[in-house]
């Protein structure tokens, strides 16, 4: 009964109606974090914010630094016919426990040498923090198990319940007289436990623990993992070494600046989290032509909307920083105004990859992501010294356009996509609002995947 309910309704959504959901999620997530970040600010300062990112940005920097592609590699297999899926998640649990430890080791070597200009309690709470590495790590398996079996409504909850947690706990503290730069770490790194738990739980009672074919599961997932191991590796830190050269190259105090513009760009990423994480699962079950085309109409969709978003935001969030967070952000204006540039153009990005993912080809994704990380880390070294917080948005702002010019040349010469894919056109409209999850037709209604 309980499976012929939740089959029921994946039916009802379809994978507009997964879209949506997934981006109203995003929506609610970004308020929380909105509100979130509006308690630490206020109470911490740009140097109390800049010291308690550099402490709990380390577990999942490290930890999605060394998944050996297992994730993606998940997804992919378990939306192949005729493949184990118990046997694929448990091993993929086994492996991120032990790739998770590692993390935990490679931090407590790295943190003290690359922080030694912070001071030592600030420093001895980043090392400690490592032991939610694993949990990060864990995080991973469970949200590709999560997409594979297209569970969007727990994959949500597993993703705002600990920053529902998060805010909760910030009040909490708020209210005692109890913020600082070491309970608001806490806040945010302790909430992830029970719900990486809960889920683990979850989805091993949809499986046997003893699961055979874990030898030839584990080779299937380092296959592809390897393969598409470059692109975690370089997605991770493409999104944190900015962060990381920051910590290293100035002060606490201009990374709180850096932090809070560039998460109020991330408003961008609501539409491409929300996309990618259904295009990819959906993408992966189909021909390579098929899937190709799928990923262009989606592309094209999500380009105009993304450019309406990011206008908006342009206009009005700047303004909304310096009242949320107070006028000691005012500095962080300009450098968000580069970063809402940058987001949108690494999202559309980063939908255009999926082609490329769902088509068995990671190691193209992994090539053209290491290129591009390769001249961001060559930028950024060149312009922090020189330009501060402004000169790391710049950079990270010309890696992503030489990015999607790379993707663009290889669909034009390689796929032979012709330029009016690339442009919306009117059929797109009617294949979306064809899916949308509810339409009415002569009085009943049908549903569309």
């Amino acid at each position: 009964m309980a499976t012929t309910k939740m089959l029921r309704a994946k039916r009802q959504w379809g994978s507009i109606g997964n879209i949506i959901q997934n981006f109203a999620s995003n929506v609610f997530i970004l308020g929380l974090n909105v509100f979130t970040g509006i308690i630490i600010a206020r109470f911490l300062g740009p140097d109390g914010r800049g010291e308690q990112v550099a402490m709990i940005m380390w577990p999942r920097f490290l930890a999605y630094s060394l998944t050996l592609g297992i994730p993606a590699a998940l997804v992919y297999y378990m939306k192949k016919k005729n493949e184990d899926q118990g046997s694929l998640y448990i091993t993929a649990i086994y492996m991120s426990l032990l790739l998770g430890m590692l993390a935990m080791g490679v931090g407590a070597v790295i943190i003290p040498f690359w922080m030694r200009d912070y001071s030592s309690s600030v420093i001895e709470f980043a090392v400690w923090a490592l032991v939610m590495s694993p949990v990060a790590m864990l995080g991973t398996i469970n949200t590709s198990a999560l997409h594979s079996r297209e569970e969007y409504r727990i994959y949500n909850f597993m993703r705002y319940a600990p920053v529902l947690a998060t805010l909760i706990i910030l009040l909490t503290l708020v209210f005692t007289g109890h913020v600082n730069p070491f309970t608001t770490s806490i806040a945010f790194l302790f909430p992830a436990i029970p719900i990486a738990v809960w889920t683990t739980i979850r989805l091993i009672s949809h499986y046997k623990i003893k699961q055979l074919n874990k030898k030839q599961s584990g080779k299937k997932l380092l296959n592809y993992g390897i393969r598409s191991y470059g692109t975690d590796v370089a997605g991770t830190f493409s999104g944190y070494v900015d962060q990381i050269l920051v910590v290293g190259l100035l002060s606490p105090s201009a990374l709180g600046l850096y932090i809070v513009s560039q998460n109020l760009a991330k408003i961008l990423n609501t539409l491409q989290n929300a996309v990618t994480s259904v295009l990819f699962p959906k993408a992966s079950g189909l021909k390579t032509a098929d899937a190709i085309h799928l990923t262009f109409k989606v592309f094209r969709i999500s380009v105009i909307v993304t450019l309406l978003i990011g206008l908006m935001v342009y206009i009005v969030a700047p303004y909304l920083l310096i009242i949320l967070y107070g006028s000691l952000f005012r500095e962080a204006v300009p450098v968000f105004r580069i970063l809402i540039f940058q987001t949108a153009v690494t999202s559309v990005s980063w939908i255009l990859s999926q082609g490329f993912m769902s088509t068995g080809k990671p190691g193209a994704v992994t090539i053209i992501r290491l290129t591009t990380l390769g001249l961001n880390v060559v930028l950024l070294n060149s312009l922090i010294p020189l330009l501060g917080i402004r000169g790391a948005a710049i950079s990270l702002l010309v890696s992503s356009f030489v990015e999607f010019i790379i993707i663009f040349l290889i669909y034009t010469l390689q796929h032979k996509v012709r330029l009016k894919e690339w442009v919306l056109s009117g059929e797109d409209l009617k294949w979306i609002m064809y899916r949308m999850p509810y339409r009415k037709d002569k009085g009943n209604y049908r549903v569309h995947d």
